[in-house]
């Protein structure tokens, strides 16, 4: 069964992820997907991809991903950070409001747009997110609201 045999790749790659042996586990990704195409293969290549610092190939990897699966949080996050690190900021706010609306009670998600918000003088829309990060739990925003208060 192909589908299985992937699954079974993209498990062998996350144990040697996990082990920290970034090679094999991209090996193995790359043969899940050559197997059978999927969302979990294309992004997992991604995650290598962004722990190897190559950062136009994560994006093009969760890209992938996304067309497998369109509405996943996750991989528009971590298009997100992949953007963010290449100092692309519209496109990492672009990608984390997707998120934001696929997911949108994921405080991570909001606590990140608040900051992002914040470093580009945004500081309405950061009030906003910190805001609903803060309600979804997550105790640094409590810090970055008294914190921007001070700026506004």
């Amino acid at each position: 069964d192909r589908i299985a045999d992937a699954q079974e790749m993209i498990k062998k790659g996350t144990d040697y992820l996990n082990e920290g042996s970034l090679d094999m586990a991209m090996h193995s990704y790359h043969k899940s997907v050559q197997i059978t195409p999927s969302a979990a293969g294309y992004f997992n290549i991604g995650v290598c991809y962004f722990q190897m610092g190559k950062h136009k190939d994560a994006i093009e990897s969760f890209e992938r991903s996304l067309e497998f699966e369109p509405n996943q949080a996750d991989a528009h996050t971590n298009i997100a950070s992949a953007y963010l690190m290449l100092k692309n900021v519209p496109e990492a706010v672009k990608h984390l409001e997707q998120a934001s609306n696929f997911n949108p009670l994921d405080g991570e998600i909001q606590y990140n747009l608040g900051c992002v918000y914040e470093a580009t003088g945004d500081l309405d829309a950061a009030k906003t997110r910190f805001e609903r990060a803060n309600v979804l739990g997550i105790d640094k925003a409590e810090q970055a609201l008294e914190k921007l208060a001070k700026k506004m």
